[in-house]
């Protein structure tokens, strides 16, 4: 990917031009110039970083390395914004942009629909005993034991966690996959 500064913004190009005009007239066959940056395009790099924990910023021209590239900051989880009133004006209430409680209950609830998946198979079985007294066999009843003993740990490490960049590395997983 290329960019070039035109009237003072950045345009980005998927690969260089098949032609290109400019002050000194019209270049056929650009792709193939052999220093594109003799007229202004540049490469973009996009920088390694934490999707989770941080944000590009928007695309400037490295002047020290010669590329285009995205800024990268990090998020500010303990962020706050102030309450507007009906009025919109300030009520003098604040608060978080990244509600830790909020994001725990959709992590349990996340975990509640996966065990339900994984349990409505089974559940005939269950069904089946409340009704008519027929024994659920024992490796139905023991992978059914395994996943609500695992969503209760998965629920009770959920509310351990103390920060939202923690819940969001959380991951949910019953049974891994093995490869």
């Amino acid at each position: 990917m290329y960019g070039k500064i035109i009237d003072g913004n950045i345009t980005t190009y998927r690969r260089l031009p098949v032609q290109f005009e400019d002050e000194n007239g019209l270049h056929l066959n650009f792709r193939n110039v052999s220093d594109p940056t003799a007229y202004g395009f540049y490469k973009v790099v996009t920088p390694s970083y934490d999707s989770i924990s941080q944000r590009l910023g928007e695309l400037k021209f490295d002047k020290k390395k010669k590329v285009f590239t995205y800024p990268v900051s990090d998020i500010d989880f303990d962020s706050t914004y102030e309450v507007m009133g009906e009025d919109f004006e300030p009520t003098g209430e604040t608060l978080p942009n990244y509600d830790i409680d909020a994001k725990k209950l959709d992590l349990i609830k996340s975990v509640k629909e996966e065990a339900n998946r994984l349990l409505s198979p089974t559940d005939w079985y269950i069904l089946r005993k409340a009704e008519r007294d027929v024994d659920v066999p024992s490796d139905v009843a023991t992978e059914r034991g395994s996943i609500i003993t695992k969503a209760a740990g998965f629920e009770t490490a959920i509310n351990a966690l103390t920060t939202y960049e923690s819940l969001l590395r959380y991951s949910i997983v019953f049974f891994p996959v093995e490869l």
